[in-house]
């Protein structure tokens, strides 16, 4: 807050009072008052503009990547990746969904949270119920994107220092793939042909 005004004083033993002109202002948390004699209001004005003008202005903050910039740079960096492609189609659904143009810092929890109650209520597009209804999306399909988007969250973090932190990413609980054990009979078969390509070999 700035505030030109006039301070009036009196020196101790005399009669008349004393007057300036000039302002009281707060730079960078630090009172300023500046006072002097022979200004008028217009010269405490001048004086108070003047300094505020060479004060720094605070920088506006830059966006920083977005996940457009973020995703050419995962590909880049995964170039030899065997996988590389399907990460690709992962990555254009990511930007479908948050937006190409969304700096990375604004891919908060809750908005992965909210993208994955929406995968959560869809159906597949591909897969069909006997009514001819989507069937829901499997456990699966939603953590995929999800587990590229974390592992994306955490190169920009670590590797790349451009993210302060990185959001939680909760999974989907995966169903276990089916044990199964060989009865006695299956088992000496097993063995048997494991001999015999060895001695063939």
């Amino acid at each position: 807050m700035a505030k030109v005004n006039q301070r009036t004083w009196r020196i101790p033993g005399q009669r008349t009072k004393r007057k300036a002109w000039g302002f009281t202002t707060v730079i960078n948390g630090k009172q300023k008052r500046h006072y002097r004699a022979e200004w008028t209001q217009d010269d405490a004005e001048k004086a108070l503009a003047a300094l505020l003008l060479n004060v720094d202005q605070p920088k506006a903050k830059t966006p920083g990547l977005t996940l457009a910039q973020a995703a050419e740079r995962y590909v880049a960096a995964k170039a030899r990746k065997r996988s590389l492609r399907e990460d690709r189609r992962q990555l254009e659904h990511l930007k479908k969904a948050f937006g190409a143009d969304t700096p990375l810092a604004e891919i908060t929890a809750s908005r992965i949270s909210e993208y994955k109650a929406q995968r959560l209520a869809s159906g597949s597009v591909r897969r069909k119920g006997p009514n001819g209804q989507a069937t829901p999306l499997s456990a699966a399909s939603i953590n995929r994107p999800l587990a590229l988007l974390r592992h994306l969250l955490r190169l920009a973090h670590e590797e790349w220092e451009v993210l302060p932190s990185v959001p939680k990413v909760r999974l989907e609980r995966e169903a276990e793939g089916r044990n199964r054990w060989l009865e006695p009979d299956e088992e000496s078969r097993l063995l048997d042909a494991c001999r015999a390509s060895r001695t063939s070999a």
